[in-house]
């Protein structure tokens, strides 16, 4: 009977503590950043020239013809569920084994350059990831291009986006499908005709486009941290590195002569970085002209950032200097580590970014564990950075664990409607019927 009786006790002991953590405040929680302003356009056309803009490039203008072979090939992408520029021709929907075969297709009649996007929030996530992705930031600031057709395809869990540049002057020619006269040197294999021949006077002159020595980036206040994942991969020591900095010198300039390359964030130097040139691009993309630096620690977020590129150009020492800031999260947001705990309002959004230890310190899949809410909505946006959302009641607790060996603990801080009233129902009712029995045995 007493054995009983102390049973009783702890029951309505736990019972009075479940029913007071619907009123307990958690203290020393971490408290979201606010986000800095967003695009000002979510078009992808308008935002990816507002970027060639301010970079002094001219802007493209829309191709109906490279539309539909972007259309066709991030449906080919999509339907088989592979990423790369290349088509198979036993697969669904192949339209042509190259981005040239494909344009050639549907009717364009001189070379094209792809840039292509798998799983991106949408467009204009879709370039910020490609314009942090250094062989692809190349193909959006080339200087020789002056059109493109954009597309994507996918379902309401993800969407690939195509973008096909091309240059109008060139197709004009291509498209006349007439061999220049004359004598000097020539081009064949340029138009979709490989017969048709160019002087290499007009194959120059239609090419330049744009006249600026160089073209640097990044170069505004709207610039992702962090970049991960390119194919090929110009990193591939590291599975995360700082939004490369690269400038490209105009190649029907001088040949340049890099002497140094440095950034800094508040006036200190960022060491732990690697430079890629031409000599020892792992992929042997990079022309002489191209230059990238790349921080191997993450830029951190809405933080103001210096460049110094010194170089020989024509026989005279030149700097360079320019700056940039760079972006957060659209979200408000957390930037965590092991062992953090995170306070958030229900029913709101909020990003949370897991910063890491070192360049390969990544997750790709994570376990949650939850208790008084309903089942989270998270979404893995990017590399270490998902979006949350939970509705429970005040103190419901969230665990997430990464498969990189990170916990981190999200508390609600105040209850979404009607989950206060049903927990204090409940530790209410809870305590009340255990009374009962409590009486009733005492009888």
């Amino acid at each position: 009977m007493q054995k009983l009786d102390q049973i009783y006790k702890l029951l309505i002991a736990f019972s009075l503590l479940f029913l007071l953590s619907a009123c307990d405040d958690k203290k020393d929680l971490k408290t979201p950043l606010e986000p800095t302003g967003g695009v000002v356009s979510n078009n992808a056309l308008s935002y990816l020239n507002s970027l060639r803009l301010n970079s002094n490039l001219s802007t493209l203008s829309k191709n109906d013809i490279l539309t539909t072979s972007a259309q066709n090939h991030a449906k080919y992408t999509f339907t088989n569920k592979v990423d790369s520029h290349n088509e198979v021709s036993n697969l669904p929907n192949f339209t042509g084994a190259t981005p040239k075969d494909r344009a050639f297709s549907v009717g364009y009649f001189t070379q094209i350059s792809e840039n292509l996007s798998v799983g991106a929030e949408d467009e204009v996530a879709s370039i910020d990831g490609l314009m942090s992705a250094i062989y692809h930031r190349f193909g959006f600031l080339d200087t020789k291009i002056n059109e493109i057709g954009y597309a994507k395809f996918g379902d309401e869990k993800s969407q690939n986006f195509v973008y096909n540049m091309g240059n109008s002057k060139l197709n004009d020619f291509c498209k006349k499908a007439k061999s220049d006269d004359g004598y000097g040197k020539f081009y064949t294999k340029v138009c979709k005709n490989e017969n048709v021949a160019i002087s290499g006077d007009k194959y120059n002159s239609l090419n330049r486009i744009n006249r600026n020595e160089y073209v640097y980036f990044p170069n505004s206040s709207q610039t992702k941290a962090f970049f991960s994942r390119e194919t090929p991969d110009p990193m591939p020591e590291c599975k995360i590195t700082a939004n490369p900095v690269s400038i490209e010198f105009n190649e029907f300039r001088k040949p340049v002569k890099m002497k140094s390359f440095k950034v800094f964030e508040n006036e200190n130097e960022l060491k732990n970085s690697k430079i890629l040139t031409k000599q020892n691009d792992p992929n042997s993309i990079f022309n002489e002209f191209q230059f990238a630096f790349f921080s191997k620690d993450v830029f951190k977020f809405n933080q103001d950032y210096k460049v110094l590129f010194s170089y020989i150009q024509d026989n005279k020492e030149k700097n360079l200097e320019w700056s940039f800031k760079t972006s957060s999260p659209k979200f408000p947001y957390f930037i965590v580590k092991d062992g953090d705990k995170i306070g958030v309002e229900a029913n709101k959004w909020y990003s949370i970014f897991f910063e890491p230890n070192d360049c390969n310190d990544v997750f790709t899949s994570y376990k949650t564990t939850y208790r008084f809410m309903k089942k989270p909505l998270i979404e893995s946006v990017d590399t270490n950075l998902i979006n949350i959302n939970l509705s429970g009641s005040k103190n419901a607790k969230l665990t997430i664990k990464t498969d990189n060996g990170k916990k981190i603990t999200v508390y609600i801080t105040n209850s979404s409607g009607g989950f206060f009233i049903n927990k204090l129902y409940l530790g209410v009712i809870l305590v009340i019927v255990l009374a009962l029995f409590f009486i009733i045995r005492r009888r």
